[in-house]
């Protein structure tokens, strides 16, 4: 194995964490410089550092360029230069990959470099590698994971009565949110991982406005406690299921009994569940942080040091993309009010809630005074 010479796109959390492990662990790999916004700004990593981004993308003795900056247009540009320029490419972006990802597969596969992104989903949990060699040697029939530590940190406040906005705040002053936390609660972050490991795992191309998505903004403090008198919880979770050559894909607060492993998650942990014809795999490990995204971000740069010319998958195929046929779990607003009898389309009854299918309009929710979730179980 040949030493890599590394130009790093971004010196935030994950990037100085990158610098660190390699420093202390890997003499063999060098980090020549970093792009940043501000080159005096106080940083205890002490590394060449740029606001020029060409300064690593056209230097001749970076062979492999590291993108940890986030964002959408400009890591677009920075990687598809990078490839042009001959050299390998690990990015962290997961919005990047969820938008742009089949074009800098094709454009990787084009200059016969490598593009690879296991950081961009569930941080340090090597899942997509799986998803690319280990699970794909057969067919799968469905992955669910939850993929976001901020709604998982919040949804865990209100299990212990905090409202949305209390949890919301809390998880602001301990970091665990943006600012602007909308991508997060809203649901477009898991939305964004789902996609990426859809595509790896079924092989498909999809737009990420494929993926039917909805956020943890309209739960409640009163429905999870009504949820816990029923011995159920409720997490974010997104899913990708195949059904009769077509595909569905989608985000939404969904409900299992306890236990279950997706309830045990309260902060920064992701799981994920890939379902195959061998049975069902799990994956676990920590979704965020400097140390464990960087990790992965070090797995990728191995991977192509020890491996020659291109490894990126083939081009993906166009497979149908359907709304999936949904179940719900149905229960009273009021817990001194009875489930209604007969209520269309139950399947279940389970004391004080019911399963049905597809679901209710908003309307007819009014109607009978019911709140619904996504159902997680097998009816």
């Amino acid at each position: 194995m040949r030493s890599r010479t590394i130009g790093l796109l971004g010196l935030g959390t994950v990037g100085q964490a990158l610098v660190s492990i390699i420093q202390e662990v890997h003499p063999d790999l060098h980090v020549a410089k970093a792009l940043v916004r501000d080159v005096n700004r106080h940083r205890t990593i002490d590394i060449p550092m740029t606001t020029r981004p060409e300064e690593i993308l056209f230097d001749p003795e970076i062979d492999l360029v590291v993108e940890v900056t986030g964002g959408r247009e400009l890591p677009r540009q920075w990687i598809t230069q990078a490839l042009a320029a001959n050299k390998d490419v690990v990015t962290a972006n997961k919005e990047v990959m969820a938008y742009y990802g089949s074009e800098l597969l094709a454009a990787a596969r084009q200059s016969g470099r490598q593009l690879r992104y296991e950081a961009a989903v569930a941080g340090g949990v090597p899942i997509l590698d799986a998803l690319t060699h280990h699970l794909s040697v057969v067919p799968l029939r469905r992955i669910d994971g939850v993929l976001n530590g901020t709604c998982n940190f919040i949804l865990s406040q209100m299990e212990h009565g905090a409202s949305y906005t209390e949890a919301l705040a809390e998880a602001q002053r301990l970091g665990y949110a943006e600012a602007d936390p909308t991508a997060d609660v809203g649901g477009d972050d898991t939305a964004r991982k789902v996609l990426l490991l859809a595509q790896l795992g079924f092989h498909l191309e999809a737009a990420i406005e494929s993926v039917d998505t909805v956020g943890i903004t309209g739960v409640t403090a009163h429905h999870l406690a009504r949820l816990e008198t029923f011995h159920l919880g409720l997490r974010l979770v997104g899913s990708a299921i195949w059904d009769k050559d077509s595909l569905s894909l989608r985000v939404a607060p969904t409900v299992y009994r306890v236990p279950h492993p997706f309830l045990d998650l309260e902060g920064p942990d992701n799981a994920i569940r890939v379902v195959s014809q061998a049975g069902a795999f799990w994956f676990q490990g920590p979704g965020a942080g400097g140390y464990a995204t960087a990790t992965s971000v070090i797995s990728d740069i191995f991977r192509i040091r020890t491996h020659n010319g291109s490894l990126n998958p083939p081009p993906p195929g166009h497979y149908p993309i359907r709304q999936a046929t949904s179940r719900y779990v149905c229960f009273t607003h009021d817990p001194d009010q009875s489930l209604p009898l007969g209520l269309p389309g139950e399947l279940q009854r389970l004391g004080s809630y019911a399963i049905v299918a597809p679901g209710f309009s908003q309307e007819a929710l009014d109607e009978y005074g019911l709140c619904q979730f996504l159902w997680g179980e097998e009816t």
